[in-house]
């Protein structure tokens, strides 16, 4: 069968949708990393801690605030005005009903953690409940309509307010305030731009015979990834009360820091993998084709970033955020790595997902959570290396099951997978080796001017490494994610054999 017959139209609107979110969210997110940089001087370790633990009920609070209706409102293959108008209704009275409970569970947080503070944090946070109904619908509408350039420009615009605002509260000395500051900012602006660039508002109803489906499809989602943020927030939950607010706060930025290329490339992978998928569902050897394609580009694009951040961590720490950081090299150095293995297993479950397998999805994420458990209350005792390793050995486990449960929806078997990583391992690999050379031949130097030599000699050696010996591949990474504006970088071929 020919992949790419009748499938040209459809793939090219899709690619261009996701060339504009991937340019304008990188765009906002180089911004936002910038903006990090700046707001860990300015912010105590203590400080992450108490920010990591208001999350840790937060996001799990937040993914039932939707009850997956947004995934399921994008998956349907067709949504009837009265759907819509009961899936606006139940989502006003469930939000309703989660902003009373984190308003008033304040108190249960800081008791559980013994931090007073979080009783007042909590309160303000509590209104982002109240916005979730006004950005559902219109985000659901607009990934359904491909049109992912309007929803990333209205994501940039509240990205950047979120940022100027955490900036400049952290500039002021006002600590956790300036974090919580820039998600309300973040929520409150994107509900309004949606109104006034994406006019939807309807009258809610009530009726759950219409919207049963939807909620029962969007229950299996919702579970699913329940089931991940639950694994990511066991640290904080487990280890909080131990470790106490500082030694917390080491390991979340650890964790952030690890993570920031996956966290910030990953919603734009999302938001077009979904519905591309879904597309595709009956029509397997094409969806695998596809799989393999986006395994290759993405591979391509985050590896180094991974390899590279566990090279220079040390010099990163110590030269943009401070001495007072400097225990969270080790544990951000060993989780940079492991995020080759979170990023395998992040699009395998979302690529199930389009194709309507989310059992599949939430059979992997609900092992994530049941072997990562107990490996916390055994790590703990370690500290946040311990807790670092542990989370290490369980994606790299998960991973494994992760590819093997992918085979009940796609023609995948673990050396076809690996084929799609080779390029970017190799190029990798190879520009580590020169990075660390680097480092050697600097070491006299300041810590920022060894980070800003390295990071150009890394960026340099991978593709030169890439441009060699994976030129084909390369190609179609550019070509997939910048149409024919970087084809120069490939022109002339020469692979070397």
């Amino acid at each position: 069968m020919n992949h790419k017959q009748d499938h040209t139209e459809l793939v090219q609107r899709i690619l261009t949708g996701a060339r504009w979110a991937t340019l304008l969210r990188l765009s906002a997110q180089i911004f936002s990393w910038l903006s990090t940089i700046i707001v860990v001087r300015f912010i105590s370790p203590e400080d992450y801690g108490l920010n990591a633990m208001l999350e840790s009920p937060l996001s799990l609070m937040l993914l039932l605030s939707t009850l997956g209706l947004d995934w399921a409102l994008v998956q349907a293959k067709k949504v009837e005005p009265e759907e819509l108008q009961s899936i606006f209704g139940w989502l006003l009275i469930l939000n309703g009903i989660l902003f009373l409970a984190y308003f008033f569970g304040g108190a249960v947080l800081a008791a559980y953690f013994k931090e007073p503070r979080l009783d007042m944090l909590a309160k303000a946070l509590a209104f982002v409940f109240i916005l979730v109904p006004f950005r559902v619908i219109p985000n659901a509408l607009l990934d359904r309509q491909l049109d992912f350039k309007l929803r990333a420009q209205l994501e940039m615009a509240a990205t950047v307010a979120a940022v100027m605002s955490t900036l400049t509260l952290a500039y002021l000395g006002a600590g956790v305030w300036a974090l919580v500051s820039g998600v309300i900012v973040n929520r409150l602006l994107l509900a309004i731009l949606l109104m006034i660039f994406k006019p939807w508002f309807i009258v809610p109803k009530f009726n759950l015979a219409v919207t049963g489906q939807m909620i029962f499809t969007g229950g299996i989602l919702t579970v699913n990834i329940a089931f991940f943020l639950l694994s990511e927030q066991l640290a904080s939950l487990i280890a909080g009360p131990q470790l106490g607010a500082a030694l917390l706060g080491i390991y979340a930025i650890s964790a952030q820091m690890a993570s920031l290329p996956l966290a910030k490339g990953m919603p734009v992978i999302n938001q077009t993998m979904v519905p591309a998928f879904s597309k595709f569902q009956e029509q397997r050897a094409s969806a695998t084709y596809y799989l393999e394609k986006l395994l290759g580009v993405a591979s391509l694009v985050f590896i180094p970033m991974f390899v590279g951040m566990s090279c220079v961590v040390d010099n990163l720490v110590i030269a943009i955020f401070g001495v007072k950081w400097a225990t969270s090299i080790l544990p951000m150095a060993i989780m940079s790595l492991a995020m080759i293995f979170r990023m395998n297993n992040l699009l395998l479950r979302t690529a199930m997902i389009g194709m309507g397998r989310a059992e599949m999805s939430m059979a992997s994420s609900f092992l994530q959570l049941i072997m990562l458990l107990p490996m916390t209350f055994y790590a703990v005792g370690y500290g946040v290396t311990g807790l670092a390793s542990a989370w290490v050995v369980n994606e790299f486990l998960v991973m494994i099951a992760t590819i093997q449960l992918s085979k009940s929806t796609f023609d995948t078997t673990f050396i076809r997978l690996f084929r799609c990583y080779r390029p970017a391992l190799i190029s990798s690999a190879i520009m580590g080796g020169c990075v660390i050379v680097s480092k050697i031949l600097l070491g006299g130097q300041s810590d920022m001017a060894v980070l800003l030599t390295a990071t150009l000699t890394g960026a340099v050696s991978y593709y030169l490494a890439a441009r060699f010996l994976f030129v084909n591949e390369l190609h179609t990474a550019l070509k997939t994610a910048f149409g024919n504006r970087f084809a120069f970088l490939t022109a002339s071929p020469t692979r070397i054999k």
